[in-house]
């Protein structure tokens, strides 16, 4: 898939999923939100008189989600009586290298660990293009691949600076990444972990970042994201390129395992992108709403032929 044309195809998805075009889901069954799992979340019962009874702190949400478990990103008052604690899976943007391992998360606000998630994968995109390319070598992969394969080894670098930067100037610790040595993999599992990573996860990444890099209110964030997103946007077109290359290599039965593990992905994606962030935060970072997310899910599922 060329650039202009991933570019295009994303650009439109961003146009075409505001959230007035839910109004064409209205009365069908195939609306995006169909079989989605809201974000993992829990009521607390707190004392009337926390905060005088309004909206918590990070301190004080870290306390009263204690014991909930890792990732905890926020809370929202339900009621003088009762606390939402808010959790999200693992973060759903970017290439990951096989053998990554989760990283714990501290109890803080979306913003800070948005950013903190965001570094922590960049860094981790940059082993994901190093295994990439050193496989596709490996397989008898054409140079071009090889090249951009690197290529793109060096922007996540840029990234993973970028975006440290940027949660260290917002007091955010990024955690170290740890990943467990893997062995060679053979060609199918190698298409197996792309229609993963690159179609599904790299794809949604670039639109993510395409819209951050337009909509954050962050100005910071928002300079940086419309640099980054173009970089992302070429990320993708090597994991459909990489498809492409490997599909006539696979037996018949491996076609159907990749195209069977993509729409699982997409799937898992569907309940992962669904924000519980409170708006405010959204805005500064750019990121869609719960209606917009499935929303923009479900069109790029249509454009790119993903599930």
């Amino acid at each position: 898939m060329s650039r202009p044309r991933l570019m295009r195809v994303l650009r439109g998805v961003l146009l075409a999923g505001a959230p007035v075009a839910l109004i064409d889901c209205l009365g069908t069954s195939s609306c995006p939100d169909d079989g989605w799992e809201p974000p993992l979340a829990e009521t607390r019962a707190v004392d009337a008189s926390l905060a005088d009874g309004g909206p918590l702190d990070v301190g004080q949400c870290g306390q009263v989600c204690a014991g909930f478990g890792e990732g905890v990103v926020t809370c929202v008052r339900e009621s003088t009586e009762s606390v939402l604690c808010f959790k999200r899976p693992f973060p759903c943007e970017g290439r990951r290298p096989a053998g990554l391992r989760a990283t714990r998360r501290t109890a803080g606000s979306g913003f800070d660990c948005h950013l903190a998630d965001a570094a922590w994968l960049e860094a981790a995109s940059v082993e994901a293009f190093r295994v990439l390319r050193r496989e596709l070598r490996a397989h008898g992969a054409p140079r071009h691949l090889l090249r951009a394969a690197s290529r793109s080894a060096r922007d996540e670098r840029r990234h993973a600076r970028v975006t440290k930067a940027l949660a260290r100037r917002f007091g955010v610790a990024v955690a170290p990444l740890r990943r467990d040595a893997v062995q060679p993999r053979s060609l199918a599992a190698l298409a197996l972990e792309n229609a993963v990573e690159g179609c599904v996860r790299e794809t949604w990444g670039a639109l993510l970042a395409l819209r951050q890099g337009l909509r954050a209110t962050e100005p910071t964030l928002r300079a940086a994201m419309a640099r980054i997103a173009r970089d992302e946007v070429r990320h993708a077109e090597l994991a459909w390129s990489v498809d492409s290359w490997l599909q006539p290599r696979l037996s018949a039965d491996e076609r159907r395992q990749v195209r069977d593990e993509r729409a699982r992905a997409v799937t898992e994606l569907r309940r992962q992108v669904v924000s519980s962030l409170p708006e405010t935060e959204r805005e500064r970072l750019g990121l869609p709403g719960a209606d917009e997310a499935l929303q923009l899910l479900w069109r790029l599922e249509q454009s790119l032929g993903l599930a």
